[in-house]
């Protein structure tokens, strides 16, 4: 990995730390915290704050390869590839954690990472709600993704998946060997996906000044990935040192056809053809140390990432006049990351004292030949740091009180743009527990979201085809200030007898300053789609959720889950002058799932469903449009051959469910109306999986 000599500077720094703690020898002390074999309800129900854990089981009976495919199930969140919504909330909702680490690029950043790598790396989900002076809240919901830890015990996985998404094949090989000795373990798991996927879409376009149009496009993307994350665990008494390092390695190909007819009448055809390649190298060190009853936590990770793609546009007209364009881009990103963190307990208190550091360094260049022709080069950098201090003090056998205060000083650097912001943050949550079995839990606190860099940015992307409000060009708002808000969380949890499981309820709301959209605006004589500050957006609504063991209800083996969230937004809008709906606000998000043990047969089963309502957008004379309400639901089989070996069988998506999309743009006398339609395509997966 070609680091710079301040990466490496900072590297021999964190070994020699972490060196020097784990040759001092200290005297035995009492552990902190002590772990052990426990459910999930059971972690949620002491947890201080609002948590929901999806244990190894749950991500198994998700019947996915990846743990990017992972994230796109969580009960309550959205994660499609660079989006994440969550509550309503469609920009950035979802802050995203590796093992605790924030990555400066956001959950983006965090998903690349770590997303294309196999679900069975994944330990365990933590989602968590509310603020904190741990996690902040910038965003309402964070999701941890805790990864697996080497064993010392002498095993090996084998994971071989076979199948197909839609007509096209699908294959993933993962190979896991783990060993050790004594205090020293280690893991050593290799992946090798092979990917094909096909798309379709359909595209209905129509306005005052152009004439109506219909494009149909077909393509399949495919691609092959490989990655290689090892890590090397050393433990001693209650210490412990960590190493894991990632290499990631992937290309892939992206064809498509498209044609276009206007008032049924042939009007011209487009292929495209795209070659992309991705690297992403990884180091990360953390350790655990005890010191006069304190314990210390370091960690450090080193990010290296590379993304090039070559693009070819070949466009035909209605005379069969062919027009070639071609797009060369190549993205490059260098990430350090550190933090330090103590957990001191003070009779009834457990004070945690935290420090991070993160320093982005990225570079984007473009170049565009044909009938586009243009280069541009933007250097962009961000640097993070936060303080925060957290104390939980039991008051009560039965009541918490979880107080903090956090800190965060953020920089961003884009194409000469610059922008420099901090606040301080306190947050107060209780935990009350007034009689056996009932939790009432209720925080509140403030948060600060910072404009993404491609947010600030100034360079312009301009449209492929005609500029419309359909079409538009895309850039960034140089003068877009941060987002500061206040969120309250106020929630009641039934456990169940018998360890059966746990119902909840929960109200929250959210007052945003400054609330950030992205508007279609025309500038000049171009069409321009770019974020903007709208003004003060409310977000409320209720969460619901469940998770019921049926045991005790005469059906043997059985869990149910389900969550449903009602959000409800407004935004005053300054511009305007009138009080709106936020854009895409859906009327509801719903999951549910099953999954049943079947011993008499070997076997256990699971179905899994995921509903989001219809989303609305209404800004009067300016934007109306609504995503159509989707269903999508999963299955699986399980069977065991032997005590080593499993069969699984599962279903993705197997309702077809489309994604349905309309829009109509206003200006003046003027409308533009789009409807767009990508069809869903069924996935289905065979797979062996064995240890021993």
């Amino acid at each position: 990995m070609a680091f710079d000599m301040k990466h490496k500077v900072v590297f021999a720094v964190c070994s020699l730390l972490a060196c020097s703690a784990w040759g001092e020898e200290q005297p035995t002390l009492k552990e902190i915290t002590v772990t052990g074999k426990s459910t999930d309800v059971e972690a949620r129900r002491e947890a201080t704050t609002q948590k929901i854990v999806l244990e190894r089981k749950d991500i198994e009976n998700l019947g996915v390869m990846t743990i990017g495919e992972v994230l796109g199930k969580l009960p309550g969140v959205e994660v499609q590839g660079d989006g994440q919504r969550a509550r309503g909330m469609s920009r950035d909702s979802v802050q995203i954690l590796v093992d605790g680490e924030r990555s400066a690029g956001g959950a983006r950043m965090a998903a690349a990472i770590v997303g294309r790598l196999p679900a069975g790396d994944l330990e365990r989900v933590e989602i968590l709600r509310g603020s904190s002076a741990e996690f902040g809240g910038g965003a309402p919901v964070t999701v941890n993704l805790i990864m697996k830890k080497a064993l010392s015990k002498r095993s090996t996985a084998l994971k071989a998946a076979v199948g197909y998404r839609g007509s096209e094949p699908n294959g993933q090989l993962t190979l896991t060997q783990n060993g050790g000795e004594g205090g020293y373990a280690w893991s050593l798991p290799v992946t090798l996906n092979l990917h094909r996927f096909p798309t379709a879409s359909e595209t209905e376009r129509q306005g005052t000044a152009i004439t109506p149009t219909r494009d149909e496009d077909k393509g399949v993307f495919s691609f092959r990935e490989f990655a290689l994350s090892p890590r090397m665990n050393w433990k001693e008494g209650a210490d412990t040192l960590t190493l894991a390092p990632l290499f990631f390695d992937g290309a892939g190909k992206r064809s498509s056809d498209m044609t276009q007819a206007a008032s049924s009448a042939f009007n011209g055809d487009r292929s495209s053809e795209e070659e992309n390649h991705r690297r992403l190298m990884r180091l990360r060190v953390d350790g655990e140390k005890l010191v006069a009853g304190a314990k210390l936590t370091l960690r450090a990770s080193l990010n290296n990432g590379k993304r090039t793609a070559d693009v070819t546009r070949v466009a035909r007209d209605a005379a069969l006049t062919a027009t070639t364009s071609t797009e060369h881009s190549d993205s490059r990103e260098n990430e350090t990351n550190l933090a330090l963190r103590m957990d001191q307990p003070l009779d009834e208190h457990l004070l945690a004292v935290g420090v991070e550091y993160i320093n982005l360094r990225r570079s984007d260049d473009q170049v565009f030949t044909g009938s586009y022709a243009a280069v541009s080069s933007v250097q962009a950098k961000e640097r993070q740091s936060v303080l925060w201090v957290q104390d939980d003090w039991k008051l009560l056998p039965s009541t918490t009180l979880t107080y903090g205060l956090r800190g965060e000083s953020i920089a961003l650097d884009s194409a000469g743009t610059t922008q420099s912001h901090g606040r301080a943050m306190p947050s107060l949550a209780v935990r009350w527990e007034p009689v056996n079995q009932w939790v009432m839990r209720s925080s509140i606190g403030t948060g600060l979201k910072m404009p993404r860099l491609d947010e600030i940015t100034a360079t312009v992307s301009p449209s492929i085809a005609a500029n419309t409000p359909l079409e538009a060009d895309r850039r960034g708002n140089p003068n877009l200030r941060p987002e500061r808000s206040v969120n309250f969380e106020a929630v009641l949890e039934r456990y169940l007898d018998g360890e059966m499981g746990v119902l909840g309820a929960n109200f929250y709301a959210r007052s945003t300053q400054d609330f950030i959209e992205r508007r279609v605006q025309l500038e000049g004589v171009r069409w321009v789609d770019s974020p903007q500050n709208e003004g003060k957006a409310r977000h409320w609504g209720f969460e619901l959720d469940g998770k019921v063991r049926t045991d005790n209800l005469g059906w043997k083996g059985a869990t149910v889950k389900a969550h449903l969230t009602l959000p409800k937004a407004l935004v005053d809008d300054s511009r305007l002058g009138v009080t709106r709906m936020v854009r895409d606000t859906p009327i509801y998000v719903f999951s549910a799932g099953l999954d049943e043990s079947l011993p008499s047969l070997q076997s256990s089963y699971g179905i899994s469903l995921q509903q989001s309502g219809r989303s609305i957008t209404d800004i009067p004379g300016e934007q109306r449009g609504s995503t159509r309400a989707k269903t999508t639901l999963d299955a699986y089989w399980l069977y065991k051959l032997n005590p080593q070996f499993n069969l699984r069988c599962s279903g993705q998506n197997l309702l077809a469910a489309d994604s349905v999309r309309e829009t109509t743009y206003l200006s003046g006398g003027d409308t533009w109306s789009l409807r767009s339609v990508e069809k869903g395509v069924r996935g289905v997966l065979v797979a062996l999986e064995g240890r021993w």
